[in-house]
């Protein structure tokens, strides 16, 4: 609605501008004799012309044929009467509202304006009139030329500002997902991790609830244990989503401790090495190696079993190499199938993609399971 109203303000303004500069009703172009139009019938058919750039948006080639031909009609038979402006405006709507294919209507918008050239050298006083003739028709090209290329550089600009704006869009999606993926990864490290030392923790308290009540009582201690501090890890990752980020840092490699003695008190067996000189490492690679730790233990204690020792590895060269090496299960709990979500090392590999480390998981030759991790000290 708004367009259509700038435009018909645009087609009063041409056809009022046109009468009054290329019009013998608004200036003496020349004296063509009394047989010349009324000034109210010259402004009558000014306005023909100008009406139909209402629709200039709608339809430019269509609208364009009816101006060149309104055009070339008031230049050749309308006396005291040369139609400009509205001829451009509708070569440079072409422009910008269709492809640049189009540009040869430049060749017939030259046609009115040879008219013009052909009446303004006649009416010159000079005497090579054939010299202006072709001077005013070189100049009327460039101008036109101009006023297309104008339209085209207009349509090219917008294009690309709709462009940049649907790259701008579609990033800020693939940023929304990338951090929806990576919450789902950190809901799926710290809920998996827990719940599986809780359920172990229940099933073995429940078997020696009678025999030996006290150890029950601790076992049921440490599940409340556990679930607390999978709450405050969660509320810390949760507080980390807001608009300060000034909640407590990620997990790292210094809470690698907390983390083995959490699985020891469920009865598997870790042992924890470390190798080399530790090195500074930037978070997101302390936070990988902390996960990609976290999950071997959560498989070990699924599938190998109380009792099937696990030995955590830290390996200090260029690279951090974590590796997690569990022995040949004893007793596989039968909780493991119902427990596994089948997604835990398929996001741990693209959790350790995204620093620049690199994922390896398999059966040992010799019995038993072994994860390695290699990751960048400085996250690529």
């Amino acid at each position: 609605m708004m367009r259509r109203a700038g435009d018909l303000l645009l087609a009063i303004a041409i056809c009022l501008l046109d009468v009054f500069f290329f019009s013998t009703a608004g200036s003496n172009l020349a004296e063509l004799g009394a047989g010349d139009f009324a000034p109210v019938w010259l402004v009558g058919y000014a306005a023909l012309g100008a009406a139909a750039l209402i629709w200039r948006r709608r339809s430019p080639v269509a609208v364009y044929a009816i101006v060149w031909v309104h055009a070339v009609v008031g230049a050749a038979l309308v006396h005291g009467y040369q139609p400009v402006l509205g001829m451009l405006v509708a070569l440079y709507t072409v422009g910008a509202h269709r492809d640049r294919r189009l540009s040869w209507l430049i060749a017939p918008t030259v046609v009115p304006f040879s008219i013009i050239a052909v009446n303004e050298a006649l009416y010159s006083e000079t005497e090579a009139k054939a010299l202006t003739f072709i001077g005013l028709v070189a100049f009327y090209t460039l101008f036109i030329s101009g006023v297309w290329a104008l339209g085209y550089w207009t349509a090219l600009s917008r294009r690309r500002l709709a462009e940049s704006q649907r790259m701008r869009e579609v990033e800020a999606q693939l940023a929304v997902a990338q951090e929806r993926a990576r919450l789902s990864r950190e809901l799926h490290d710290i809920v998996a991790h827990s719940v599986t030392v809780m359920v172990l923790q229940s099933a073995g308290a429940q078997r020696i609830l009678r025999t030996d009540p006290q150890r029950a009582i601790d076992a049921l201690t440490q599940v409340e244990a556990t679930g607390r501090q999978a709450m405050s890890e969660l509320r810390r990752m949760l507080a980390l989503q807001g608009p300060d980020g000034e909640a407590q840092a990620h997990p790292g490699l210094d809470d690698l401790g907390d983390l083995v003695d959490g699985v020891r008190r469920t009865g598997v067996p870790v042992e924890m090495v470390v190798e080399g000189e530790p090195k500074p490492v930037d978070p997101s690679v302390g936070l990988a190696a902390y996960r990609a730790v976290q999950e071997a233990l959560t498989n070990a204690a699924k599938h190998a079993g109380v009792g099937a020792a696990t030995t955590v590895r830290l390996m200090w060269t260029d690279d951090l190499v974590v590796r997690v090496t569990n022995a040949i299960p004893l007793q596989a709990p039968s909780t493991s199938r119902a427990l596994s979500t089948g997604h835990g090392l398929l996001g741990l590999r693209e959790r350790v993609a995204v620093v620049g480390g690199r994922l390896e998981a398999g059966h040992r030759d010799e019995g038993g399971y072994q994860v390695t991790v290699s990751l960048p000290v400085v996250a690529r």
